[in-house]
């Protein structure tokens, strides 16, 4: 017999209950020994506003005799960005660590990507050593249930940042400070946690 409790219309999750969570990429862990601000284990940050994108896996109307039949393409377009919005932190430590990895893509000073230079790795290096995805990592987005235990977990794979939102100034408003955040990524993967 079913757990009535599972479908209970009680039973329902919040929109203020997840957090991501990112290791750094690994230009960034390596640059941790020149910059003490980078010398973190994970990035986490409270996020709210559209996190999940839709997912779709399209059909193949094919035509035949005056008919047609739906198949399933098996395949998925590529995924839209994943926009965050979140809130910074008192030291701006989450906000840092983002800046830090944008500007490894596009150096300010000198317009260049920061990396690993690309004519000192092979191809060879580059397939071995990982060093097109040094600037790349999983992103994890942890939804919550009611007991703040993760109840669902959204991997963003490969993903790297490509968008980092401005910061309002202003001595009028007291309020919480907060940005936004684009990353791009090639495949979402979920797990599903069991209850403790």
């Amino acid at each position: 017999m079913s757990n009535p409790s599972l479908q209970s219309p009680l039973n329902r999750a919040s929109k203020d209950k997840f957090i991501l969570a990112l290791s750094l990429p690994p230009i960034l862990r390596r640059r941790a020994s020149i910059d003490p601000s980078l010398d973190i284990e994970k990035v986490q940050i409270s996020i709210y506003g559209a996190i999940v994108p839709p997912i779709i896996v399209p059909a193949i109307e094919v035509r035949f005799g005056g008919q047609s039949a739906n198949f399933s393409s098996h395949s998925r377009p590529n995924y839209p960005p994943l926009s965050i919005n979140f809130v910074v932190d008192n030291d701006y430590s989450n906000y840092y660590v983002l800046w830090k990895w944008l500007a490894l893509l596009n150096n300010p000073s000198s317009s260049l990507y920061d990396g690993t230079p690309s004519n000192r790795a092979s191809k060879q290096d580059i397939i071995e050593n990982g060093s097109n995805t040094e600037y790349q990592t999983n992103l994890s987005v942890l939804a919550l249930n009611e007991y703040n235990k993760t109840a669902v977990e959204f991997i963003y794979t490969n993903a790297f940042i490509t968008n980092l939102g401005g910061i309002n100034y202003s001595y009028r408003d007291g309020d919480i400070l907060e940005t936004t955040a684009d990353f791009q990524y090639n495949q979402l993967e979920i797990i599903k946690h069991q209850p403790k």
